[in-house]
């Protein structure tokens, strides 16, 4: 009944758009994009949660960014950098007349001052974790020259990555400030912020690779479903991030451009290891044989999803382990005698949701119907995001809960959320192998041996079922008819600046 709803919908929202081409946007430099949530801070590297960074990143930038068209770092804020002393020192040159969106100057005391906020080396209330323990210091060569030192028990291979994800912000800007204007020098200048309701952006003029075409951006809580592609087809927003059936009904319109690819981003049902029933290898193998994911991609997800075997994307290919696609198949008889061998046969759990996400909320639907036919009761625990970040995804909290995990081009930061006491372990799983091969690989610079290692953590966490490897749904998104240009990433990322003005192409 409710896919009905939703084809009735769709129908008549294509029936408006002849009608509705005069209530468009008028002006092709200001869009409306529209997002799922509002943020639990707008202030630099906060927010943990896929959906704000995607937005923030617009506002923000590093010393390095990842590109998405060579798929490697490239200096960003810096010129150049080289890597010295056994991966301990980093040393960064900074562009010359790089400015803030205040108009300030940038310089060595504002990084300085950007990775000790992050690391709270000062004020002892790190912003992100993992640099509380991985600095060292930072010190000012000179203007434009700096020296990130980290501390010789947690250099990593992976620094380099961590580094690119740090906001360079001005100098003693205090996290008040940042958290009701934020200033940064990405591509975008903060404009206006209603919490649950919008973030407004503009281009930045003097953005070290040049304005934005688009000058202005709305960032607009919509709820997901057929109403957004209905303000898509009557020009109320200019960015349609899309679902299996908004992208069979786009795909009909010659003048819309859809972009897609894999997401990289990974959605898992989680079992979490402290719940008893989970403890039982054989419990996670019957619920994961018991779930007809191929049904799933059928009904529920974009042509460009993937199956997947483990808690990594084949987006990352040179790390991607294949032929584990063997293990655990959709059979359901199988689950029920697994389920009889543990002394499960009447088993019961629940499944939390981010009631905001409707892909999710119809994915849980789908299992809980195909764990009913192995005789396995399913409810589904929709709660707000903003409870769901506390108590299930950093309190874990929960029996099995269902993420769309964000992805990184860095396979260490994928994996290491299994490792024993790393925070963000939702599932709880320990296992003192992986724990061995992720420490292995941070400490390793051969790159041949980096993939051996993250393979073979691959093939261990699919073994030991750490948690049931569902699809990576993949990234669509359609613009409207004047728009070009958009370029995807592995990570959560609306990158508005990469979009241009279809009429200058022409």
């Amino acid at each position: 009944m409710k896919k009905k709803i939703i084809t009735a919908l769709i129908a008549l929202s294509l029936l408006s758009l002849g009608g509705c081409k005069d209530e468009k946007i008028e002006d092709d430099t200001r869009m409306v994009i529209p997002i799922k949530v509002g943020f639990n801070s707008i202030a630099p590297d906060t927010d943990v949660s896929a959906a704000t960074k995607e937005v923030i990143r617009n506002i923000n930038s590093g010393l390095i960014k990842f590109d998405p068209d060579s798929k490697t770092l490239i200096p960003a804020l810096a010129e150049s950098y080289e890597i010295k002393n056994d991966g301990k020192t980093y040393v960064f040159k900074l562009k010359d007349n790089l400015k803030f969106h205040n108009g300030k100057n940038i310089t060595s005391e504002d990084v300085k001052y950007s990775f000790e906020r992050i690391s709270g080396i000062n004020t002892g209330k790190p912003i992100v974790g993992e640099w509380s323990k991985n600095l060292e210091g930072v010190n000012i060569v000179d203007d434009k020259t700096v020296e990130i030192n980290i501390k010789d028990k947690e250099k990593s291979s992976s620094d380099i990555y961590n580094i690119a994800d740090v906001s360079i912000i001005p100098n003693k800007m205090s996290e008040a400030e940042l958290e009701k204007t934020p200033i940064g020098a990405g591509p975008y200048k903060f404009v206006e912020y209603i919490p649950g309701q919008k973030i407004v952006l503009e281009a930045f003029e003097n953005y070290y690779l040049g304005a934005p075409e688009i000058k202005e951006v709305e960032f607009k809580v919509y709820k997901e479903g057929a109403g957004r592609l209905l303000s898509f087809k009557n020009g109320e927003i200019d960015f349609l991030p899309l679902n299996s059936e908004t992208f069979k009904e786009i795909q009909k319109e010659k003048n819309i451009e859809i972009v897609s690819s894999l997401g990289n981003d990974v959605n898992i049902l989680y079992l979490n290891n402290s719940f008893k029933p989970f403890q039982d290898k054989r419990v996670k193998q019957a619920i994961w044989q018991g779930i007809d994911i191929d049904r799933i991609i059928n009904s529920l997800s974009l042509p460009t999803s993937e199956k997947l075997y483990t808690h990594m994307s084949p987006y990352l290919k040179e790390f991607y382990e294949k032929g584990l696609e063997k293990n655990y198949p959709y059979n359901p008889e199988k689950a029920k005698e697994l389920l009889k061998e543990a002394g499960y046969s009447d088993l019961k759990f629940s499944i939390t949701t981010i009631s905001e996400n409707t892909f999710e909320n119809d994915l849980a639907l789908f299992i809980k119907e195909d764990l009913s036919k192995i005789g396995v009761d399913v409810s589904i625990n929709p709660i707000p995001w903003g409870q769901y970040l506390p108590e299930v995804y950093k309190g874990h909290k929960y029996e099995a809960a269902l993420l769309r995990v964000a992805g990184y081009p860095d396979p260490k930061r994928i994996l290491q959320r299994y490792e024993t006491n790393y925070s963000s372990n939702m599932g709880n799983y320990s296992n003192k192998k992986v724990d061995a091969l992720l420490i292995e690989a941070t400490k390793s610079y051969d790159q041949q041996r980096k993939i051996e290692i993250y393979k073979e953590i691959q093939k261990l966490l699919n073994e030991d079922i750490a948690s049931i490897y569902l699809i990576d749904q993949g990234v669509a998104v359609a613009l409207s008819p004047k728009y070009t240009g958009y370029k995807t990433y592995p990570f959560a990322f609306i990158d508005v600046s990469t979009i241009k003005l279809k009429k200058n192409k022409q």
